[in-house]
């Protein structure tokens, strides 16, 4: 196998369509918490993401807490897992409106939202995380309980969690800083609260 630019060595193609074959939606989670590395892994393959023009309009907030994640369960009822993590796409109103983005017109907004996801949900599998859409649920109901400022839309949550009977492997080892488009791009538990 040649090298790409950078040394670095290409994906087999024959190996990536396994994995997206083989990527399944999970709707029933292991109680075991993801550790922090493989959640940064997931959030930053959502921050290389398509984005329409380059306006990277979208936000990713990051929820583990067991209370707020029971509270966004009570509003939403597309989502039937228990998920140790959410990550809920949020589109950042005042992005938008810096980069001249009429989310009210521009449907490109959504497809970003869908790569955004699909990267992610990809990254899990690799991961050997199991990861569940979430589309039903009441977006004032959502803003409320995670307390979100007015210009954080969210559009859609992604279940993120070890699938049921799986025992989460030992050692995943210390996570290291968050890179720069992690820090830009990804909140956690409150918006507005970077990744360190």
């Amino acid at each position: 196998m040649s090298a790409v630019p950078g040394g670095l060595s290409p994906v087999e193609a024959g190996s990536l369509l396994e994995l997206l074959r083989r990527r399944r939606v999970c709707r029933r989670f292991s109680p075991h918490p993801v550790d922090e590395r493989r959640l940064r892994m997931v959030l930053e393959a959502g921050c290389w993401a398509s984005s329409a023009s380059n306006n990277r309009i979208h936000r990713l907030l990051l929820v583990r807490d067991r209370r707020r994640i029971d509270l966004v369960r009570a509003v939403s009822p597309g989502m039937l897992g228990l998920p140790t993590a959410l990550v809920v796409i949020c589109t950042d109103l005042d992005a938008a409106a810096r980069a001249q983005v009429r989310v009210d017109r521009d449907t490109t907004t959504w497809i970003d939202v869908g790569t955004t996801a699909m990267n992610m949900m990809v990254e899990a599998e690799a991961l050997g995380l199991g990861t569940c859409p979430t589309t039903s649920f009441s977006r004032g109901g959502v803003r409320a309980v995670l307390e979100l400022p007015p210009p954080a839309v969210p559009e859609f949550i992604l279940q993120v969690g070890w699938p049921a009977g799986t025992e989460p492997p030992a050692g995943a080892g210390a996570p290291a800083l968050a890179s720069r488009r992690l820090r830009a791009f990804v909140y956690v538990e409150r918006y507005g609260t970077p990744l360190v």
